[in-house]
This record gives C-alpha cells, sequence and structure tokens, in this order.
C-alpha cells in the first residue's frame, strides 16, 4: 500500500478516537478542533523538508567526453574533453507549495577541450580550450512529487563557456567553446531521489551518473563508436542540509597573503607534475573556523568541516614546453590535496579535490593545499555540520575590512593565490613588481624612455611573465617592466657571452639564455604551455650556432625582423680575428628588428703584391655583384696607421666607400657608436682623383645604438665624411628595437648602392 493511503487511514483512526474522548462541547466545534490537533501533529518526510525554511550545501558537476569516428571519405574526428564546477548552492521553501527555489552561486568551472578533425592526416579544424574561470550564479527548481520524494534538475554549466582557440588552413583565431547540455525536461524523471524518513537525520545528499549519446541516456558508450555519435558522461552530486542561522564558517590561510604557486624542478631541470612522484613546490594550510554571528553567543562546535578545492590544470609545470612536458600526466591539477599531508591534521582523503573531518566535535578545521605548478590558480571551499545538525557554508574575511576594525566575513570562496576574481596571478606579486592594475592580458614591457622607442611588448602577457620559466633547471618569474629576449647560445665562449652582453646592454633588452632541455627541437615557441592561462601570442626564440664555409660572412637568416621571423643566427666559424665580439652584437641586433645603415657600399678584396714593384694589386673577390677590374694600389698612397701585412703575398680585405646614387655610405654609414654599423679594414676617398687610393683603418667596434641617421665621428661633416650619413629610413636603431612578434613591420627597403670606385 503507497505511504499516503497509510497516513489517511491514520488520520481517520484518530479523528474516531477523538470523537469517543469528546467531552461537552458540540460535536460539530469538537471536530473542527480535534482534527486540527491530528493534522499537525502528523509529519511526512516531505513536511519535514519543507518546513524547514532554508537549506544550504554544495553542488559538484564532472562531465567527459572522449572518442575517434571515421567518415567514409577517410576523415577522421578525434577529442577528449573534460569539464567541471563546484558551487555553493541555497535552497529557500516557498511556503504553501510543493516547490523551492534553488539559488546555485556563483562558483568555478573547468574545462578541457582538445577536438581535432583532419582528412588524410592533415588537421582541417581543430579547437582547442582549457580554462578554469568564474561562473556566473543560476536559478532552479527543487519539486516534491510525493510525501517521500524531491527532484532536482541542476544546470550550472548554461552560460558556462570558454575561450580557447579554432585552427583552420592554418590559420589560428580565438574560438568560445561551451559546454555540452542535456533537456532538464526530458531526463526530469533520472532526477527524482528520496527524502529522509520521519526517524532519519535532514539531509540531502545524493549522486546521479548517466551516460547520453546525441541527446539520449544510454547505459554503456557503444564500441565502436558509429560515425556521428559523441557520447557524453555525467556525474553529479549535491549535499543540502538545514542552515544554521547562527554560524559563520571562516575560511582563512596562514601566509596567504605572500603566498605563491610553485612546483618542484628534479635535479638537472626534469620538470615533473605528479604528486606521487614529486613533493609540491609550495603548499598552503587553510583553516575553516566557526564563528557566531552574534559575537556575545557562544561558540556553535562543527560535528564535520569538508573542504572542496577546485583547480587550474596548465600543461607543464612552466610557461615554456620541455622534452618532459610529453611524458608527463596532464590530468592532474596544479592545486591539489595529498592524502599523508592531510592526514597529518587529521582529514579523510575523499579525492584530490576533497577532505573531510571525521565526525566528532571541534570549532577549527585545518587543511592543507599543495601546488605542483608555478602559475596554477584555484579556489576553496568548505561546508560544515554544526552539533544541532545544521549546514553552513563557507565565507570569507571582508577584504574591505581595514586592520583593526573587522567586518562580518562575506560570501565568497577563498581564491588561490590571494587574487582578486577577474585576474589568476597573485596579489603579492603584481605588487612587487608594480602592476596592480594591470590585467592578465596587459604586455606593456617598455624600453627606457631616453630610446624613443614604441613598439611595447615583448609578446609576453602579464600572466606568462608571473607563471614563468624554466631555465637551465631554474624557475624564472619575468618582469613586466623589461621586454625579455630569448636566446639559445650553441657557441657558448667568453667571446659570444661578450658579444650577448654588448646586444643587451645596447638594446636595453634582458636576454634570457636557454639550456638544451629549456625547449622542443621542432618548436622555437618559448611559451607553448599556453592553454588556460592567458595567452596573446607566441613568442619566439633565437638560436645561434657557428657555422663553417661561410667565408667570414655571418647572418642572421631571416632577419632583420623579430625572434619569429629568425631561422637561425649563423656566426661565421672563420670570422676575421678581433671582430668576433662586434659580429655577434650585430647579427643579434638584426633579430630585434634592426636593420644595416644602409645596403651595400663595401668591396671584399684579395690584395696582391705585385712582383719587383712597390704596387699592391687589388682585385674584387665577388666581381659578380660588385664589379670587375683591378685596382694598382700605390703604397705611398696607403694610410699608414694599419699598413696590411700580407700573408704569402695576399690578404683579403673589406674596403668601404660611398655610394654614387645618394653620395652616402653603404653598412659602413651612420652614427660610428652603433651596433649595427659594420668596420671596414681600409676605405676609399670620397674626393675625385683620389678612387684609387685605399687607405687603411681601425675602425672602433659599435657599442650602443643609434638615435638618428647622421654620422658621427668620421661619417661627420657631409661631403667630407668617410661614409656620410645613413640611408633614409635607416639608422635610428633605438626607435627600432622590437622583439613582440604579434607587432607587424612593414620592412626596410633596400636602396641601390654603386660603390665609388676606380678601375684601372
Amino acid at each position: 500500500m503507497p505511504k499516503i493511503q497509510t497516513y489517511s487511514i491514520l488520520s481517520l483512526g484518530l479523528l474516531a478516537l477523538s470523537a469517543c474522548q469528546g467531552g461537552s462541547a458540540p460535536d460539530g466545534e469538537l471536530a473542527v478542533k480535534d482534527t486540527a490537533k491530528v493534522q499537525q501533529a502528523v509529519e511526512t518526510p516531505v513536511s519535514r523538508v519543507t518546513a524547514q525554511p532554508t537549506w544550504v550545501g554544495y553542488l559538484k558537476v564532472r562531465s567527459r567526453s572522449s572518442g575517434s569516428w571515421t567518415t567514409p571519405t577517410t576523415a577522421n574526428r578525434q577529442w577528449k574533453t573534460s569539464y567541471s564546477f563546484v558551487s555553493p548552492v541555497v535552497v529557500t521553501m516557498i511556503p504553501a507549495s510543493m516547490f523551492a527555489l534553488v539559488d546555485i552561486k556563483p562558483g568555478f568551472s573547468s574545462f578541457d577541450v582538445v577536438d581535432d578533425s583532419t582528412f588524410q592526416g592533415t588537421s582541417i579544424l581543430k579547437h582547442v580550450a582549457k580554462c578554469f574561470r568564474a561562473t556566473p550564479g543560476n536559478f532552479a527548481f527543487m519539486q516534491f512529487p510525493s510525501d517521500g520524494s524531491y527532484s532536482f534538475q541542476p544546470a550550472p554549466f548554461n552560460g558556462s563557456t570558454c575561450w580557447g582557440t579554432g585552427t583552420q588552413g592554418g590559420v589560428t583565431t580565438p574560438s568560445n567553446v561551451g559546454w555540452h547540455a542535456y533537456n532538464t525536461m526530458s531526463f526530469a524523471n533520472e532526477f527524482v531521489f528520496p527524502v529522509p524518513a520521519v526517524d532519519e537525520p535532514l539531509r540531502l545528499h545524493h549522486t546521479k551518473h548517466f551516460i547520453t549519446v546525441n541527446g539520449a541516456i544510454v547505459q554503456s558508450v557503444p564500441s565502436p563508436l558509429p560515425y556521428g555519435t559523441m557520447p557524453v558522461e555525467w556525474d553529479f552530486e549535491w549535499d543540502l542540509m538545514p542552515e544554521d542561522p547562527d554560524v559563520d564558517l571562516v575560511l582563512s590561510a596562514d601566509g596567504y597573503e605572500n603566498w605563491l604557486p610553485k612546483a618542484t624542478i628534479s635535479p638537472g631541470g626534469v620538470s615533473l607534475t605528479s604528486s606521487t612522484q614529486i613533493e609540491p613546490g609550495s603548499t598552503l594550510v587553510v583553516k575553516a573556523k566557526a564563528e557566531p554571528k552574534d559575537p556575545s553567543l557562544p561558540t556553535v562546535a562543527m560535528k564535520q568541516v569538508t573542504f572542496l578545492l577546485e583547480s587550474s590544470n596548465l600543461p607543464g609545470i612552466a610557461m615554456n614546453r620541455t622534452p618532459q612536458d610529453l611524458v608527463m600526466n596532464s590530468d592532474n591539477a596544479d592545486l591539489s590535496f595529498e592524502q599523508d599531508r592531510n592526514a597529518a591534521y587529521g582529514l579523510n582523503f575523499v579525492d584530490p579535490s576533497t577532505v573531510e573531518t571525521p565526525f566528532g566535535s571541534f570549532t577549527e578545521a585545518t587543511s592543507e593545499v599543495s601546488s605542483f605548478d608555478f602559475g596554477g590558480y584555484g579556489q576553496i571551499m568548505a561546508v560544515g555540520i554544526t552539533e544541532n545538525d545544521r549546514m553552513v557554508y563557507s565565507r570569507i574575511k571582508d577584504p574591505s575590512a581595514t586592520p583593526g576594525f573587522p567586518l562580518p566575513p562575506v560570501e565568497g570562496s577563498l581564491l588561490l593565490p590571494k587574487r582578486v576574481a577577474s585576474s589568476y596571478i597573485a596579489d603579492s606579486w603584481k605588487l612587487d613588481e608594480n602592476s596592480m592594475l594591470k590585467q592578465d592580458d596587459d604586455d606593456s614591457d617598455a624600453l627606457p624612455s631616453f630610446m624613443q622607442n614604441t613598439h611595447q611588448g615583448d609578446a609576453l602577457s602579464l600572466f606568462e611573465e608571473y607563471r614563468g620559466f624554466i631555465i637551465k633547471g631554474a624557475h624564472v618569474r619575468t618582469k613586466p617592466s623589461e621586454p625579455d629576449y630569448f636566446l639559445e647560445d650553441k657557441i657558448d665562449t667568453a667571446v659570444s657571452i661578450a658579444g650577448i652582453g654588448r646586444f643587451a646592454n645596447a638594446t636595453s633588452l634582458k636576454v634570457r639564455l636557454l639550456g638544451s632541455m629549456d625547449y622542443l627541437l621542432m618548436s622555437r615557441v618559448i611559451n607553448a604551455n599556453h592553454e588556460g592561462g592567458v595567452h596573446n601570442g607566441n613568442k619566439y626564440f633565437v638560436r645561434m650556432r657557428l657555422e663553417s664555409g661561410r667565408k667570414g660572412t655571418s647572418e642572421a637568416v631571416g632577419g632583420p625582423g623579430t625572434p619569429k621571423f629568425i631561422d637561425r643566427i649563423a656566426i661565421a666559424d672563420d670570422t676575421r680575428a678581433g671582430t668576433w665580439v662586434s659580429t655577434i652584437a650585430h647579427e643579434l641586433g638584426h633579430t630585434a628588428n634592426l636593420p644595416h645603415h644602409g645596403e651595400g657600399g663595401f668591396l671584399r678584396a684579395l690584395w696582391t703584391s705585385e712582383p719587383g714593384s712597390f704596387n699592391t694589386m687589388e682585385n674584387a673577390i665577388d666581381p659578380a655583384s660588385l664589379g670587375s677590374g683591378t685596382v694598382r694600389v700605390n703604397p705611398t698612397s696607403l694610410f699608414t696607421q694599419e699598413a696590411p701585412t700580407l700573408d704569402s703575398g695576399s690578404q683579403e680585405m673589406m674596403i668601404g666607400g660611398r655610394c654614387f646614387e645618394n653620395n652616402t655610405g653603404g653598412i659602413y654609414s651612420g652614427d660610428v657608436t652603433c651596433i649595427m654599423r659594420s668596420q671596414a679594414q681600409a676605405y676609399i676617398p670620397s674626393a675625385d682623383g683620389q678612387r684609387d687610393i685605399r687607405r687603411t683603418v681601425t675602425e672602433p667596434d659599435g657599442t650602443a645604438l643609434c638615435k638618428s641617421k647622421d654620422g658621427t665621428g668620421f661619417n661627420a661633416g657631409g661631403a667630407n665624411s668617410r661614409y656620410g650619413d645613413a640611408t633614409e629610413g635607416r639608422g635610428e636603431c633605438a626607435q627600432k628595437v622590437c622583439v613582440n612578434d604579434n607587432h607587424v613591420h612593414a620592412g626596410y627597403a633596400e636602396s641601390a648602392c654603386t660603390l665609388l670606385r676606380a678601375v684601372n
């Protein structure tokens, strides 16, 4: 017999018993009064629930989907996605109805999406999204279809989306990814649960698991997966109890103001993220303390406290992708509860996101959060059951309170690390870097004002600077106040270090020297671990190495340009003695968008002693591009500051001069202190009648960057200068420095230069 019929029969029996004991009151009056008494005395399971005006607790949702299928045309789609959500919940009963309003408070959701469609082995459409973000609040309804049941159909993912990327035809653009939906009306019967019996504690703690395929519930995922089908697995959990209106459960953390997430780097720079393999880089002790809302009242003890942690899941442990990233377990959260650490506080381990006290009596509970990433972020909340079998969900101290003048706690989870809800970056780091007002995507790194440079940023977002990089086995958080430049120096000698230092000093760039384990061999992207963070675009590093067979000519292959366009810096292994440092600084300049001061204006020639004569014969080494013909150079016309020493009767020389087209110079022109001006071994006087003269010189190395195209030193003086001003559009190197690959530069137009040179 249904329960409702049982209660009806019981009511009739009680009414009959009351009538037999009626006394002298009129029958009608007695019947009315005693009926009211009987109705108050009969308590159903649902009436016990609806009699409590407010219920509180939490809601957790976990969902995932993965699979692959192939079309008849050999197109393939494979995906692996997951979603999670956690939020406080407040249920308000609506008097005189069988409904309750469910307020799903603002919470946090986590996305991890990789969906790749390929055709004949080539990706044609790929979506990638990974984020942990605040989720707006939502409303749902609770209903009571019978005296012994309730229905609850939460849909916390409505409006919850994640910005990722979509790549099609080799072009990557921002893409907004949403989660799968299910029809709450169609699945209403799946969310009907029993309420506690009249002799059981008032608690609505239930879970629901089901699988949908194309919107319909199935018992299991079909295998093999038919073409066009996409299974989605769902897990719901909620825990609700009547609210204790007199108690606050306040979260706090030791050292919260300055705590930063960190990871542990094993010896040799090998980075692991699994908590079963290494120790966390940092931990945070979080406390939940029961406090009476009225300070004059005694503290109510707790029977149990449950801590709930939600975390980001960033790839790797820092921004650069290393070979170890390929074998890391990408399913590990950046922040998690470790069993042993929390056992030390007497907590039971449920899973890496949940720990709880055993049942007892206490006013404070303590947990410990472990960090396995230098940029991990998340939030923690708690729910407590008081000794009078009621529940409270945690609050936090009012951040607007003045020290010494506390305010009542406010709604909200404890954000990890201490940060504002709109940011993933620790407030303490922002404060140290004078960046409190900057957004996570800020890229306002600027060179010193004296450079008058307007190429802002270095292609790293503020979040990426904060999360940092693993460089030669150590972690470095870069600074948002200085543009960063990443370089792999395969030469690694005293002269290469000196050349790099000269480049860094001249450009005011912060040069980061990489080790061989700090990147993947097939990629020069140094911020590749960007999914789930805040990313403005790829940041590239530059490779520099020695190469043979270059005949003394070094080259920044692909330059001038920003690092993205530089295939490599090839330093000739037969670089002229005494010019190694200047050559390296100069070629590095080409990778920071710096051009020569002009094109051409030089001659590579072989000087040979003329037997039986005091003359020297000059022959162009590259006659096809530099002009043919032999010049007889009389030693009496040579400037004796550096008379050439002919080795075995010959010597190769770099000879500079002016250009016929504009009477200025080429690569040797402009400001003589600039690293982008090359140094000649000899020059051709520009005056008429002297162009068969060669004056050997030792020209000084540049150590700075020019701010004007005007010639200085021996290049000053207009028509009487050695090489003249830099070509129009060249020079002004300090204003041209740029290592931000997100900037688009038009390039530098080549200018013709016919060398003023007499040929006999």
